[in-house]
């Protein structure tokens, strides 16, 4: 199966960097994509006609995933601009872009005690706005980031890598679902 990783951050420290690393460890038998969007330009009209290399790859990267795993932070109580930078891009032409029909699984993480939660609900919307098939489970939110991860940035936290896993595995269900 090929998964494309979406990240809502890309420093040094990354967070959603580090849990998206660690399911391609959990679940190395799929194919995965993971394109640094903080090299896109920002989504501008004069640049759509004749769009940047980086965005037609991101596209092609999209039309080709079975599905979209995206891990971010919370920044503001919303979605880091980042990521929704490259779901502009993405979303054209409105209700018929590569993300129309597209699973999308979303992971959030915090060190608040909501982990994240409004920016699951603004990317939620943000995706249902494009027609992509939002995963339809619990959210899956993870509070308290800094006591999930080492200093090397691994998952120490055996439950949130266990909520994790069974997360994965469910998405790939839903995918599976879809496909047949």
């Amino acid at each position: 199966m090929k998964l494309l990783l979406l990240s809502g951050s890309f420093h040094s420290k990354s967070k959603s960097v580090a849990i998206l690393n660690a399911l391609k460890g959990y679940f190395s038998e799929h194919e995965y994509t993971f394109p640094k969007l903080d090299s896109l330009p920002f989504y501008c009209e004069d640049l759509a006609k004749d769009k940047p290399e980086s965005i037609r790859q991101l596209i092609k990267d999209v039309e080709m995933a079975d599905g979209i795993i995206v891990c971010s932070p919370e920044y503001n109580h919303s979605i880091p601009a980042v990521l929704k930078n490259a779901i502009d891009w993405v979303s054209r032409p409105a209700f018929n872009s590569v993300l129309k029909g597209k699973p999308v699984t979303i992971i959030t993480q915090a060190n608040s005690p909501v982990g994240g939660a409004r920016a699951q609900a603004h990317i939620k919307l943000v995706f249902d706005s494009t027609l992509s098939s939002i995963h339809p489970v619990h959210e899956m939110m993870i509070t308290g980031v800094d006591s999930v991860l080492n200093s090397e940035l691994q998952i120490v936290d055996a439950k949130v890598e266990e909520r994790l896993k069974r997360h994965m595995v469910n998405f790939v269900e839903f995918i599976d679902g879809k496909s047949s």
